[in-house]
This record gives C-alpha cells, structure tokens and sequence, in this order.
C-alpha cells in the first residue's frame, strides 16, 4: 500500500542531545529577554513597543534593542520632563 520511499520514519529526524540542549538554551534566553522586555514596555506604557515584541521572535536581539536602546532614552527624557515640571523657575 505504502511505498517504501514515502513512509514516514520519525527516528531518523529526532535531533541529537547536543542539538537538543542547544535547542533549550536559546529558548530561555529568548523567553528570558521577551519576559523582561514586554515587562519593561507594558511599565513604561508604551503600547506600539509592547504589540511589536509580543508578536515579533528575534531570539532577544530585538527585546535587547527595546532594553537598552529605547527604553532608557525614553526614561530619561520622562525623568528630565518631570523635574522640570517640579521645580519652579527661578525669576
């Protein structure tokens, strides 16, 4: 019924442990970096970032673009707007 040449022999395509750790290590690290990053974007309030990285699997190149790119520069300029925003000019 089955020719030979089209049957399905799964133990053939199983990866090796090595491939296999691998596998599980780049899967923390990217669950590592997205959990920390969709963390930081949903605190910093910033929907646009928050949808793109959920969506997006970079394998945390983007997540750290987002974490030490972005983010900081966003704080910054959101600390520098409130203590102006605090202390009274000086006439």
């Amino acid at each position: 019924m089955y020719d030979h040449e089209w049957s399905w022999d799964h133990s053939q395509h199983r990866p090796t442990p090595a491939v296999r750790g691998i596998l599980a290590a780049v899967l923390a690290w990217s669950l590592a970096w997205k959990g920390f990053s969709l963390w930081r974007a949903a605190k910093d309030d910033s929907r646009p970032w928050f949808v793109t990285l959920l969506i997006t699997n970079t394998a945390g190149i983007l997540d750290a673009v987002y974490l030490f790119g972005v983010s900081p520069h966003r704080r910054r300029a959101e600390r520098e707007e409130r203590s102006r925003d605090a202390i009274p000019p000086i006439a």
